[in-house]
């Protein structure tokens, strides 16, 4: 009997030391693919709204001439319409907010219109700061004849952000 509850201890003493382990492979694992993701910049320029626009809107996207500006309130998960990249480069100013405290970033990533719907642009989810402050990242090198479409989210889908985002570069479809 005696035997037994050593065999137990040492057993249930193994589990913990194994799941500690990994516990701690799992964080080093966070940490390092936290160091690869591509974050936006914090920059000094504003994002201004055009005249008409409601700051307040769920979802909404309007064009200028210069590009397009997006509000979005309350969101986890949203695309925006398709818009094309005439000269191959858009760079996107945004400044938002999340509802949960500790919540630190949205991201943004960029996506191309296929014949069969759409497909992800490799290497353009870029994360930006959910703390208030304005930060910017330029995407190069897409092609001017397609269609792209952004989409906003964030990571743990039951919290909400709020924000809105500059998109210089881009152009409305006719």
């Amino acid at each position: 009997m005696k035997k037994a509850v050593k065999l137990l201890a040492l057993l249930l003493a193994a589990i913990l030391a194994v799941t500690m382990l990994t516990a701690c492979g799992d964080e080093v694992a966070t940490e390092e693919e936290e160091k690869k993701l591509q974050r936006a910049e914090a920059t000094d320029a504003a994002i201004t709204l055009p005249e008409g626009m409601d700051p307040e809107a769920h979802f909404a996207t309007q064009f200028n001439e210069a590009g397009a500006t997006v509000v979005f309130n309350g969101i986890n998960d949203y695309d925006t319409g398709y818009f094309t990249v005439p000269s191959g480069s858009m760079t996107i100013r945004a400044k938002a907010t999340g509802e949960a405290e500790g919540m630190k970033s949205f991201k943004v990533a960029v996506w191309k219109k296929v014949d069969n719907g759409a497909e992800y642009v490799a290497n353009t989810t870029v994360y930006y700061y959910t703390n208030g402050e304005v930060n910017t990242y330029t995407f190069e090198g897409l092609d001017p004849a397609a269609q792209y479409r952004l989409n906003l989210s964030y990571d743990a889908y039951r919290y909400r952000i709020f924000g809105q985002m500059q998109v210089d570069g881009v152009a409305a479809i006719a």
